[in-house]
């Protein structure tokens, strides 16, 4: 799934570094730039393209190897993982990483937002595009085997699949916490004094982080997995907001002193 939500976001990139020099940015609190979504789009690209490299480094589990896995090998912290297995979790998780990842489209329903769906748009892809090849590219490097693969109860097919070797980091909570960071920080950025902006970062984080247990409950990762995975999609989820804020904008406040005299001051930011 997650080489599928790639290879999207590698056609989406090409097309929209087609269209940047055509954004209306009138009225945004964001900017589109050809040299910054330039290197992002293309670094995107270029990372998605080693992942698809770095997937062929990776061997399944033989019967023999699974045989002889033993939990007390894995660091005590996350040894209690090894214990869990749920398919259902699994599939739910799928089904709570999908929420996070919709709801940045809650921004089409605001008319300032949905005038800037262009550069949102860019904004998004990018940090999607990043965040998810940045994960594939860690879990085929360090082929850590998931918690699953040392619990009995857990398919044995399962445990033979080259995806069983990719437990480090939890690209489904790296994904979500993208998703969660970006959404909250786009909207703080639009309505920073909105009542609504301290529920929107609760509610997104809290959706994030039951993907993130979810995975662990169904023996897909360790504590270790989700811990990282969340850190890393914090960061581009907070990132590429950031580093598209338009700094050109500006604001002024005048003293007023007696009934004719004025002060006035301009603040660029």
């Amino acid at each position: 799934m997650s080489h599928l939500i790639g290879k999207i976001l590698v056609i989406a990139g090409i097309i929209i570094i087609s269209v940047l020099s055509a954004a209306n940015l009138y009225s945004s609190p964001y900017k589109l730039s050809t040299t910054t979504d330039g290197w992002l789009i293309g670094s995107g690209i270029s990372l998605f393209a080693l992942s698809l490299y770095t997937r062929t480094m990776v061997n399944p589990l033989t019967d023999e190897e699974i045989a002889s896995l033993s939990s007390s090998n894995v660091n005590k912290f996350d040894r209690l993982a090894t214990n869990n297995w749920s398919s259902i979790g699994s599939r739910v998780s799928d089904v709570t990483v999908a929420a996070s990842v919709i709801s940045p489209l809650a921004f089409l329903f605001n008319d300032t937002t949905r005038n800037d769906f262009v550069v949102l748009g860019v904004m998004y892809a990018e940090s999607l595009l990043i965040e998810n090849s940045l994960s594939l590219i860690a879990k085929d490097l360090t082929q850590r085997k998931r918690p699953f693969t040392y619990n009995p109860d857990a398919p044995h097919k399962d445990k033979k699949e080259k995806d069983a070797m990719r437990s480090f980091y939890s690209g489904h909570t790296s994904t979500a916490f993208n998703s969660a960071v970006f959404f909250s920080t786009v909207f703080s950025d639009y309505y920073p004094q909105s009542k609504w902006r301290y529920a929107v970062w609760g509610s997104s984080l809290l959706l994030a982080s039951a993907t993130g247990y979810l995975r662990y409950y169904s023996g897909q990762h360790y504590p270790t997995d989700i811990i990282v995975g969340a850190i890393a999609g914090s960061i581009t989820g907070y990132a590429i907001p950031a580093l598209h804020r338009n700094k050109n904008e500006s604001f002024s406040f005048r003293i007023i002193v007696g009934e004719t005299s004025m002060l006035g001051v301009e603040f660029w930011f």
